[in-house]
């Protein structure tokens, strides 16, 4: 009921982006959860090698109220949810917005004290200024990105 009541003391701007949010979660879950790879990662852009630099794309100030929507979103729910997922939703977000985003896939490969190796892989998202949400904490190799390109809005005042 908390939850509730502090949700509808935000002002509509926030709800709609809180709302939103929460739908591209869930269907990023679904399609994460449902669906091999292959049937959904055309959605996430145009594939590249690597990681891509985001350098010719200008920085755009909603950048940070998606993620920060995201990230309560997820905790909100217990984070429940996989960086792909969040990463996914964000993307979409950007997207519906023409701002520019990579996301990107990245893998790490590590021995453990029994001489065992584990492999682990993380997602995370850039914009012209860098990462924006799943900051790796470890060197992750980038295997390949998803890039979404649109002109800045100066480029496109003109």
């Amino acid at each position: 009921m908390k939850t509730l009541r502090r949700f509808l003391r935000l002002p509509w701007c926030r709800k709609a982006l809180l709302l939103e949010g929460f739908l591209w979660l869930a269907l990023a879950w679904v399609l994460v959860r449902g669906l091999p790879f292959r049937f959904w990662s055309h959605w996430l852009g145009h594939q590249m090698a690597g990681e891509v630099d985001m350098v010719d794309a200008g920085r755009d100030l909603r950048v940070q109220e998606i993620c920060r929507s995201i990230t309560a979103i997820n905790a909100r729910l217990g984070g429940r949810f996989t960086c792909l997922m969040l990463a996914m939703a964000t993307q979409w977000m950007m997207h519906r917005r023409r701002i520019s985003s990579c996301l990107v896939l990245g893998t790490l490969t590590e021995q453990d004290s029994e001489r065992r190796l584990s492999f682990k892989a993380h997602a995370w998202v850039k914009d012209a200024s860098g990462v924006i949400l799943g900051n790796p904490d470890e060197p992750f190799v980038a295997i390949s990105s998803f890039v979404r390109r649109y002109p800045s809005r100066e480029e496109a005042a003109r």
